[in-house]
């Protein structure tokens, strides 16, 4: 029990880190994005290479042509997803969007899975669309008041299909995923290696992008690493009877943090997943935009008016009614007691094999 409120309590920290230190690299770059998708797949990659994988001598569970298909899919709408940034996407009205999730899950899962929805969950994903299109509509429409009305517009509608895309191809994977998982039981530190190493050769299409962005973060202002600038002072006057001043430019400190932050993001949310239940985790995920979206708006100024959190309201209701938040309370109790009594070898919403129910 320990283990799982520990990996909550991270999942909220570092994922509320990341966005802070990705809005102050979007804000030097607005096309930065694709630097940062590198350096995270390739920091997990390698740890998971020497950690999960043991220098290549763990079995692989999973065939890897089903790790090919759900990387293209994965690779996919990490790129799409950090490429709206580059079409002057606010940061308040990105998180927004990505809350349209739950619209593209339920659709992809009504066409490509043939499943059938409650009236109450069709009534949670008109909330959230209606949410996104007036906070969409209210940014165009702001940004056209101080650019270009042509040139704004363009701009903005490129974003936005950007973020159409990734949430559509997003939602996709995940409904892989969940057919994988039932096939050959679930393995998220597998998963997690396979998701983020395979896709690297696919960044030599990016290197103009990379390029330029290194030589944008190496330009920045030299600054005094937090802390261990304090310390290695504190330890080289005590020895050497001299200060030793460690500085690095400020944009590759932000990189840094926001690197780290992403993968202890991740890790958190692929061990939540299998440890507790897909309502608990949507939940979870649901307050973590919550808590990004109020610092983006009160620390970094972001232009937020009345409208956008008419639109903010109705995507947040729309997304904690889908959950069945207002019957959490009775769900948990009856979960609670079936898994008690269960018989049938099912226990905490998981078969003994690892396979997930499939409501």
């Amino acid at each position: 029990m320990f283990e799982m409120y520990f990996a909550v309590g991270v999942l909220l920290a570092s994922c509320c880190t990341n966005v802070i230190f990705l809005e102050h690299l979007i804000k030097a770059s607005p096309d930065s994005g694709n630097i940062l998708l590198f350096l995270q797949f390739s920091f997990i990659a390698i740890e998971g290479f020497i950690a999960n994988r043991k220098f290549g001598w763990e079995t692989r569970h999973v065939p890897l042509k089903n790790y090919v298909v759900m990387v293209l899919l994965f690779f996919t709408a990490s790129a799409t997803n950090n490429m709206a940034l580059g079409f002057n996407i606010p940061m308040p009205l990105h998180m927004i969007f990505k809350s349209g999730s739950l619209v593209a899950n339920m659709f992809l899962g009504a066409f490509l899975l043939k499943r059938s929805y409650s009236s109450q969950k069709y009534l949670s994903v008109a909330f959230v669309s209606l949410g996104i299109l007036i906070c969409t509509y209210v940014t165009s429409v702001s940004k056209a008041t101080t650019m270009s009305s042509h040139s704004t517009d363009a701009s903005t509608l490129i974003g936005v299909i950007f973020l159409t895309i990734s949430l559509i191809v997003s939602a996709g994977m995940g409904i892989y995923q969940e057919s994988i998982a039932i096939k050959y039981g679930k393995h998220p530190r597998e998963t997690l290696f396979y998701n983020h190493a395979l896709p690297l050769p696919f960044f030599l299409l990016l290197v103009p992008s990379i390029a330029r962005n290194l030589e944008i973060f190496n330009q920045s202002p030299l600054e005094p690493v937090p802390f261990f600038t304090n310390f290695l002072n504190t330890v080289s006057e005590s020895v050497l009877s001299f200060q030793m001043n460690l500085e690095i430019p400020i944009l590759w400190q932000y990189v840094i943090i926001n690197v780290v932050t992403q993968y202890f993001c991740i890790r958190s949310v692929f061990y939540l997943v299998t440890e507790c239940t897909s309502l608990t985790v949507t939940l979870l995920i649901t307050l973590r935009k919550f808590i990004s979206l109020l610092f983006s708006v009160l620390y970094f100024q972001n232009d937020f008016t009345f409208y956008h959190w008419i639109g903010t309201s109705f995507v947040f209701a729309g997304s904690l009614m889908y959950s069945d938040i207002f019957r959490i309370k009775s769900s948990t109790v009856t979960t609670f007691n079936n898994s008690k009594t269960s018989k049938n070898g099912i226990s905490n919403g998981y078969h003994k094999n690892g396979h997930t129910k499939v409501d």
